[in-house]
């Protein structure tokens, strides 16, 4: 199958989301397909890709197009997002009259864009829906006027792609009863890469906690950092986000004020190999999530979630939707009442003074995790294209 994928964001900026595009093109190329990415140029382009394991030798088809995002290599003074979605448009009608069926596009704004104007000159459009982004923007206090805007925006494009897919059940189940959406809401969750089956967790340390991802507050960091003060047999290694940032910043800010010293390590965002090298190590690690947001607590299917089961970590997670699609309480990972640090101390004291029960809970975790390969997702992804109605 040939198919398209478009990632309208600079590459060089680190994003969860990137990860996420990067380990699903290099499944889809595994298996078979030929993929055209549409990628927005800038110094460094071509070995941003092969960082991301999409060089030459990846089989993949980049199409260069003109972009207007300020980061690494394209210091512009401000980011629009016309010149790349203007080219990308036209790059989509050519390959369409070419042979290429399907167009893969999770950014909203993108997607909008395509479908008002391909009429009829372009491929079908898969849209990989990641939360609900008017629900978001009242969240954070965006206007309703602005809210507004992009319920309409969601609405024209659910009910208008060609195959629409969400990243969890929760969200596929509220998509599927919008006005507008016309069939089945396919569920496409997050996977996990082979490599971290591979860690053996013969260096586990007892006492260490870990949290490996972004420190935005809707991840629930914070919340880490309170129940680790009222854990004191646990040390807390957390990896991500950028030291001096604002994020790190208010958590260096809060663990000084909980006393939290020489248990707590700070490392920033670090790449695959640092991850598994630190989950290797620990004997819990923590999702902690928050039931404040919707896109945490309904939406999300965290990358890191999937890949604390493959590594062999006792998991532990909030008792939210979000979770629960997932894992099985007492099973594959122990819930906790979320945005409770009490709660979640206490469990991760039982774990930690229980190391048999947390042993466990990491076997049948990556068990499960087996189900959640990338290669497994592409496998799926491929079939629903195929068999999509003209």
């Amino acid at each position: 199958m040939r198919l398209a994928y478009l990632y309208p964001e600079h590459l060089g900026r680190p994003a969860a989301r990137l990860l996420q595009s990067a380990a699903t093109i290099r499944a889809l190329l595994r298996q078979g397909a030929r993929v055209h990415l549409l990628a927005g140029w800038f110094a460094g382009l071509d070995e941003r890709l092969a960082q991301l394991g999409l060089g030459p030798e990846s089989g993949l088809t980049l199409e260069r197009l003109p972009m207007w995002q300020h980061g690494p290599g394209l210091p512009v003074p401000f980011s629009w997002h016309g010149p790349y979605h203007w080219a990308a448009g036209s790059r989509l009608a050519t390959l369409a009259r070419q042979g290429l069926g399907w167009a893969l596009v999770r950014h909203l704004k993108l997607a909008d864009y395509l479908l008002d104007r391909r009429r009829g000159r372009g491929p079908r459009i898969a849209f990989e829906a990641h939360e609900l982004f008017s629900q978001t923007a009242r969240e954070e206090g965006r206007t309703a006027r602005e809210s507004e805007a992009l319920r309409r925006m969601e609405e024209r494009v659910f009910s208008r792609a060609d195959l629409l897919a969400a990243i969890s059940p929760p969200l596929a189940e509220v998509l599927g009863k919008m006005s507008g959406v016309r069939s089945q809401v396919a569920v496409l969750p997050s996977g996990v890469d082979d490599a971290f089956f591979a860690v053996t967790g013969q260096a586990r340390r007892p006492e260490l906690v870990a949290y490996a991802g972004g420190l935005g507050p809707w991840k629930g960091v914070d919340l880490l950092l309170r129940a680790v003060a009222l854990a004191p047999r646990a040390r807390l290694e957390v990896l991500g986000g950028d030291p001096g940032g604002e994020d790190w910043r208010r958590l260096e800010s809060l663990a000084a004020g909980l006393g939290l010293g020489p248990r707590l390590t700070m490392r920033p965002r670090a790449g695959q190999d640092q991850v598994r090298e630190l989950l290797g190590r620990a004997a819990v690690a923590v999702w902690p999530g928050s039931g404040a947001q919707r896109i945490a607590a309904e939406f999300t299917s965290p990358l890191k979630l999937f890949e604390y089961l493959a590594a062999g970590c006792a998991v532990v997670a909030p008792d939210l939707p979000s979770a629960r699609a997932v894992v099985a309480d007492g099973q594959q990972a122990a819930l906790f009442t979320p945005d409770d640090p009490a709660a979640l101390a206490r469990i991760i004291s039982v774990l930690l003074e229980n190391p048999e029960r947390a042993a466990d809970l990491g076997r049948q975790g990556r068990e499960l995790a087996r189900a959640y390969t990338w290669d497994g997702r592409a496998r799926a992804l491929l079939a629903l294209l195929r068999e999509a109605r003209p």
